[in-house]
């Protein structure tokens, strides 16, 4: 899997493309860690380009949301498809995340709540 980070002021935009399966697992993780780690807790991630994500994965990315929540930041998510829509809803995680058509509307909820 692929990520490519973009700053546009304090929103980091993570632009995810491949499988979010057991080596992908590898780069989401390390990918949120160095936002977290270099303070950045207001992260917009776009899925557009994910084909497949694991139970793993779904995993980390409830695991630093709730890093990113305690931090007071948020994870929105952007271009999720059908099949991680279903597997969010199944595994019990959709409530969580907001979710957006465009990384433009994503970035601005956190403008709104500055």
């Amino acid at each position: 899997m692929n990520v490519e980070r973009t700053d546009m002021g304090a929103v980091t935009v993570l632009r995810l493309q491949g499988d979010i399966d057991e080596n992908g697992v590898d780069a989401l993780r390390t990918a949120l860690y160095e936002c977290i780690s270099e303070n950045r807790f207001k992260v917009v991630m776009n899925l557009s380009a994910i084909r497949f994500i694991s139970y793993m994965g779904v995993g980390v990315l409830v695991e630093r949301l709730r890093k990113v929540r305690a931090l007071n930041g948020d994870i929105k998510l952007v271009g999720i498809n059908l099949y991680t829509q279903r597997l969010f809803r199944m595994v019990g995680v959709s409530s969580l995340f907001d979710t957006y058509d465009s990384e433009q509307k994503a970035a601005g909820t956190f403008q709104e709540a500055a």
